[in-house]
């Protein structure tokens, strides 16, 4: 007998609504041509169906952009210089960006002002937010991944500030800023994990209590779906990441009773819900 357990908190957070609904009503408003530069959010099945419904494209470069379209910034933010590339050469902008990445954006700003030196810590050094960030400032600000982290050498800790990628693993970035703090007393944390990742991550770590099996639908390339799965095998549960119900084995539930599942925040409710009602076929 299988026991499902759905996460209370997975889905869609605010920052995907939000760029969905942008790429909505930009296809609305104008009738000029519209392009996506780079996943409006990372997950190809919401990509397909916004490209499909609304007649948008997706391009990696300002150049592949003609002359007089329009733009629209994915949800993971993008440097100063694709907004001043996008402005010279005549397009709209929309930004997407989640407004939760902007601040950090702001935060690196501000700290620029003050002279400070910043250390990110991310999942990449080439994760769209990471790029993004690092690009207010690159002479200031340090992209190192939470793997390298602990063998960072902070020379000068007063004046470093340590911010962080939104869609890290809480346990995993917990562990790295407290041996920061340990290490260097003088350094100045800024978490910037965002609150849907969190409540999220809770959500696993709380079913990993009764779950010994625990399945994140969501893309590999989903930095806060990985992120999902990172946790629950943190929390010492057993965990897979699938794309979509076609990924799905069976074979994965045996020895296991009660069973957890949860979606990226960029995953759509209907795969989420294809692989439930697969599971069920098993209950």
């Amino acid at each position: 007998m299988i026991n499902l357990h759905i996460a209370t908190s997975h889905g869609f957070c605010f920052g995907i609504n939000r760029a969905i609904n942008l790429a909505k009503e930009t296809s609305e408003k104008y009738s000029k041509n519209i392009y996506f530069l780079g996943e409006i959010v990372h997950n190809q099945h919401v990509v397909d169906w916004l490209e499909s419904e609304l007649d948008i494209k997706t391009v990696q470069s300002i150049n592949d952009i003609p002359k007089g379209s329009v733009v629209i910034i994915r949800a993971h933010g993008a440097p100063p210089s694709t907004f001043n590339q996008a402005t010279t050469k005549g397009l709209t902008i929309i930004d997407a960006s989640c407004p939760l990445v902007l601040k950090s954006h702001q935060t690196v700003i501000n700290l620029k002002n003050q002279n400070k030196k910043i250390i990110f810590v991310c999942n990449s050094i080439t994760h769209d937010e990471t790029i993004g960030v690092v690009g207010e400032d690159p002479s200031s600000v340090i992209p190192i991944t939470i793997k390298d982290i602990t063998n960072f050498i902070i020379d000068d800790p007063i004046n470093y500030v340590v911010m962080t990628q939104t869609t890290l693993s809480t346990l995993e970035t917990k562990n790295a800023l407290d041996f920061l703090k340990n290490k260097y007393p003088k350094v100045t944390i800024l978490p910037h994990i965002c609150q849907a990742t969190t409540d999220r991550q809770n959500t696993i770590i709380k079913l990993s209590q009764t779950c010994s099996l625990i399945i994140i639908v969501g893309s590999s390339t989903s930095a806060n779906s990985n992120s999902l799965q990172k946790v629950a095998k943190e929390s010492g549960t057993v965990s897979y990441i699938i794309d979509n119900v076609s990924e799905f084995n069976p074979k994965w539930l045996l020895g296991h009773q009660e069973i957890g599942i949860s979606s990226g925040a960029s995953t759509p409710e209907s795969i989420l819900e294809e692989v439930i009602q697969e599971i069920k076929k098993y209950a």
